[in-house]
């Protein structure tokens, strides 16, 4: 069966997807959803990735990390299991193998361990805008370094484009700001031909969401605040994590806001606001003009016309009428990208992104497996174009003895017995390899 797996990455979590012969693409669900929290709980030769290991972490547990790209910065960090000493970067590596492990098991119906298929397991990372380009070297070298020689890095933005090219709101000719907003940061990059890397990037902090969006995170964080005076909370943080969150109330505006809110720790608790009392505040806010004088600057630095630029809006923080209307003031073509884009960019990447044999693997029989990765230091990688164009350059080269270069062999047909169908029946994916 032909297959294929996607991890999409950012800071705080991470989420699977998944093509077979049957499906196109589909969420791999794990206990109810497919985006796990980046958390991680070792002891003894227990390993837990994702929310069970978060509600540890914020008890406190010595054997539980998080901010896992602030904790790799310090290479004297380790965790051990097995009685193995391991970099704490490895966490990463142990945690997305449980998961590979479990469509193995679930979704392909096999019962064999993780080690018979890194060499051929086509794995695609697709990073998120706040991934930066060293912490995605980092990640792809872990699983290069323990013997995955089918990974893959997919240029969403690309496909993003493609997609909006095929449904007209741009032609292949347009100059085109990408702003994106993600955890409270806006992320802007400047393109003059979408078919090349962007002529400028730009980081705004504080600015990543409709205006709206922020204060209503901030009032419901005030008001958790009020009614438990105890918590010992990390605003800034409480409120970048609630922005999603706070962009779907408001589509759905009413003149009592209430609900639960859930906080980084997990724990949900309940607020009220009052519709009036945001339209107050909001009239008072002015942060949102430092978005202007940046997107000035970077079109001034560039030599572009605002006439000739296209504005497009990603992520359901500053995808709203509200934001793209302020922009439109100053900004003559703005687009908002929907929902029914976002689907088609994933129908997109998945049908061209399976098929993808790195040029390193073509033409060689078989190579030798690997360890799981070791310490050492991060190879800088070229940025792979987008898929369906042009194939991804090689593999970096390891330091050392090289390990001939493989080919992706077909994998053998399933075989359906009677209790095939029975997903219940098969024991959970094993704990990742004893191995240095």
């Amino acid at each position: 069966m032909a297959f294929c797996v996607l991890v999409k990455i950012s800071k705080r979590l991470v989420s699977f997807w998944y093509q077979t012969d049957k499906n196109p693409y589909a969420p791999l669900v794990i206990k109810g959803t497919n985006e796990v929290p980046l958390y991680f709980y070792v002891s003894g030769n227990d390993f837990i990735f994702g929310a069970a290991a978060r509600d540890r972490f914020h008890q406190h547990d010595p054997n539980a990390y998080g901010n896992f790209f602030e904790i790799i910065k310090d290479p004297s960090r380790h965790f051990t299991i097995y009685s193995n000493k391991k970099p704490v970067k490895q966490l990463f590596y142990y945690g997305i193998e449980q998961h590979l492990s479990f469509f193995i098991n679930t979704v392909l119906y096999k019962g064999d361990s993780i080690e018979s298929y890194r060499q051929h397991f086509p794995l695609k990372f697709l990073f998120e805008a706040d991934i930066e380009d060293k912490e995605k070297t980092l990640i792809e070298n872990l699983f290069t370094d323990a013997g995955y020689f089918n990974i893959g890095r997919v240029n969403y933005d690309a496909a993003l484009f493609e997609v909006l090219v095929q449904n007209k709101f741009l032609s292949e000719q347009s100059n085109v700001l990408l702003l994106n907003g993600l955890n409270d940061t806006l992320y802007i990059k400047l393109y003059a031909d979408f078919t090349v890397p962007p002529l400028s990037i730009l980081n705004i902090e504080g600015q990543g969401a409709d205006p709206r969006v922020r204060i209503l995170a901030e009032m419901i964080v005030e008001y958790i605040i009020t009614q438990n005076p105890f918590l010992n909370l990390d605003k800034e943080l409480e409120t970048g994590a609630l922005l999603s969150f706070c962009a779907g109330l408001l589509n759905n505006l009413t003149p009592i806001i209430k609900g639960d809110a859930e906080l980084t720790d997990g724990k949900t608790y309940w607020f009220r606001i009052n519709e009036r009392s945001l339209n107050d505040r909001l009239q008072y806010y002015s942060k949102d003009l430092a978005i202007y004088s940046s997107i000035d600057d970077l079109l001034n630095t560039n030599k572009l016309k605002l006439e000739n630029i296209i504005i497009v809006l990603v992520g359901e923080e500053i995808s709203t009428s509200y934001f793209s209307n302020k922009l439109l003031k100053k900004y003559p073509h703005v687009i908002s990208v929907e929902p029914i884009h976002l689907k088609e960019t994933m129908k997109l990447i998945f049908t061209t992104v399976s098929n993808i044999v790195p040029e390193s693997q073509k033409g060689i029989a078989t190579v030798p497996p690997l360890p799981p990765p070791q310490p050492g230091f991060l190879n800088g990688i070229s940025k792979p174009t987008f898929p369906g164009k042009i194939a991804p350059p090689p593999l970096p080269p390891k330091k050392g003895n090289v390990a001939p270069p493989i080919v992706k062999p077909q994998l053998p047909p399933v075989v359906k017995t009677a209790n095939s169908n029975k997903a219940k029946a098969i024991l959970p994916p094993p704990l990742p390899p004893k191995n240095n």
